[in-house]
């Protein structure tokens, strides 16, 4: 049987979110840290509201060591780098958990530039080291998250392998392996997409800054933006060479996957 009123329990349950310090608490160098509500509580709301009012199959598979760790160090770059922001950062997290669909809120890479302009960075000089930083703090994040990234699409590439193999058809079994390898793929196209957002904004603000005050520093801040642009992740399969039957293809490659291509710029 299926439910109505999603809409009206994700708007009771993010305004609940709102008012707990509106986004996921956020530790040293952007990681997440651990939380009841943002990690336990809230995702299992969400999976109930999925089956039970959308009629949705949810994955009842536990998440395996990487796949967690994949959903860690996909927050570091999901969360809005504005992270003044308090309404795209519940969003966000609205997102992340589930209650929302992908909705990529609200972006404009002119948000980035006015952040950096309040009083915090007044100072020329502080503003273009914070671009700077920020862009390098991103690169840094990106090796790990794909070597990560790398390990579940080998294991997803197995777990599809395995169910091909499998003697007695399990229905149920391959659906369930199936919406695990789609949640894997968002989490992965998400980060891409939010870093093609991040390249736009840092952009934006390195052609504002280089009018509004030249520094000798815009190689530096050139060369930080380029070494991200062409980041890519290696070592695992694309989508696109996955055991993925005809009718789920279509779900799973919607969105950019970090192994088909560099980071998509907006």
């Amino acid at each position: 049987m299926r439910f109505h009123g999603r809409g009206r329990l994700a708007a009771l349950l993010m305004a609940a979110l709102a008012l707990s310090s509106c986004g996921r608490p956020t530790g040293d160098f952007g990681r997440a840290r651990p939380s009841v509500l943002h990690d336990e509580v809230l995702p299992a709301v969400a999976r109930t509201s999925a089956e039970y009012i959308e009629g949705r199959t949810i994955a009842g598979f536990d998440l395996t060591e990487d796949e967690k760790a994949l959903r860690d160090r996909a927050w570091a770059f999901v969360r809005p780098p504005h992270v003044g922001d308090w309404w795209l950062d519940t969003l966000v997290e609205g997102q992340r958990v589930g209650l929302l669909p992908v909705l990529d809120p609200g972006f404009d890479p002119g948000r980035y530039h006015a952040f950096l302009r309040t009083d915090p960075y007044r100072s020329t000089d502080a503003r273009w080291n914070k671009v700077i930083s920020d862009i390098q703090g991103d690169a840094l994040l990106v090796p790990p998250f794909c070597a990560v990234a790398a390990r579940v699409r080998r294991a997803d590439a197995e777990r599809l392998g395995a169910l091909g193999r499998l003697q007695v058809p399990d229905d149920r079994l391959a659906e369930e392996a199936y919406q695990r390898v789609d949640e894997n793929s968002a989490q992965m196209a998400w980060v891409w997409r939010a870093l093609g957002y991040r390249l736009s904004a840092y952009r934006n603000a390195i052609d504002r800054f280089e009018i509004e005050a030249p520094s000798p520093v815009v190689w530096e801040a050139n060369r930080a933006f380029a070494l991200l642009a062409a980041t890519r992740c290696e070592d695992a399969p694309a989508l696109t060479r996955l055991d993925i039957d005809a009718g789920r293809r279509s779900r799973l490659l919607d969105g950019p996957d970090p192994f088909d291509r560099p980071v998509l710029q907006k």
